[in-house]
């Protein structure tokens, strides 16, 4: 499992997000800042996600509140990537996740480092 943050445009039918998708694919690789600030301008033109007023940035994706076809398709996209379009009750979703935190294992209680109760030798 991972923990991502993304930007999304949400478009009403196929053919306009395939269009939007193209137009961002039309970005080379190391134009990926340039690609951003015209994904940003084009969720705010064309997004029916409330997002666009943040240029389509969602923010963290949580499993239980987004769209399972869209959960499952940012699982597999790789960071940086355009991805979509993927189809939801919502609408048809281009996305790009703009950054990724390692999840680790800190213990079978989610502590490490921290002595819980009076210390060591006591009962």
């Amino acid at each position: 499992m991972r923990s991502v943050e993304l930007s999304h445009i949400v478009l009403s039918s196929q053919q306009l997000a395939d269009m939007i998708k193209e137009t961002l694919d039309s970005f080379g690789e190391d134009e990926y800042l340039l690609m951003m600030k015209t994904f940003g301008r084009l969720a705010k033109k064309y997004s029916a996600c409330g997002s666009r007023h943040t240029a389509g940035h969602l923010g963290k994706l949580e499993v239980h509140t987004a769209a399972p076809e869209l959960y499952n398709a940012v699982m597999k996209t790789p960071i940086k990537t355009l991805a979509g379009p993927v189809k939801t009750t919502f609408g048809y979703h281009v996305f790009i996740i703009t950054q990724e935190d390692r999840m680790g294992d800190t213990g079978i209680d989610g502590i490490t480092g921290v002595a819980l109760g009076a210390g060591d030798g006591t009962l």
